[in-house]
């Protein structure tokens, strides 16, 4: 009887720990929800709402090689990307780096509609790779660290 009821409780923390799993993200859904909360502020042109999404001593490595140290350089980059068009940002690869680390590699693209002086309508796609390193906040928040 003793052991029925040791492996009928096994059973039970078993199915538990499992639907607690089940409840949770998986570091793909995560990534993606960043992902679609980023394509939102930008297509919205609130440069706010990406600083956001970063934690307070963050970096950003820029296409060029500079480094962005701070929040204030980090929303002049976002900055001169929102005036300059539309962007997508696309989860390819989300991978977790510890329980508190998710690392990610997203594509950057925009398509654009241009006009020659001929009047022949041309379009072109610019895809970008972006990797970033969101961390897990104490308040269970993800945010980009990197």
């Amino acid at each position: 009887m003793k052991r029925r009821l040791s492996l009928v409780l096994a059973f039970v923390a078993t199915v538990m720990t499992a639907s607690t799993w089940a409840d949770e993200p998986s570091v793909q859904q995560i990534a993606e929800s960043r992902a679609a909360e980023w394509n939102a502020a930008f297509a919205r042109g609130k440069v706010d709402d990406i600083l956001s999404l970063y934690t307070e001593n963050a970096i950003l490595l820029q296409p060029n090689g500079s480094v962005s140290k701070n929040l204030r350089e980090i929303r002049e980059f976002w900055q001169v990307l929102i005036q300059k068009g539309v962007y997508a940002m696309d989860i390819v690869t989300a991978r977790c780096g510890d329980d508190n680390t998710i690392i990610t590699t997203a594509t950057l693209s925009d398509v654009k509609t241009l006009q020659n002086p001929s009047h022949e309508i041309m379009k072109y796609r610019y895809n970008g790779v972006l990797y970033s390193v969101f961390k897990r906040q104490p308040d269970g928040t993800w945010k980009t660290k990197v």
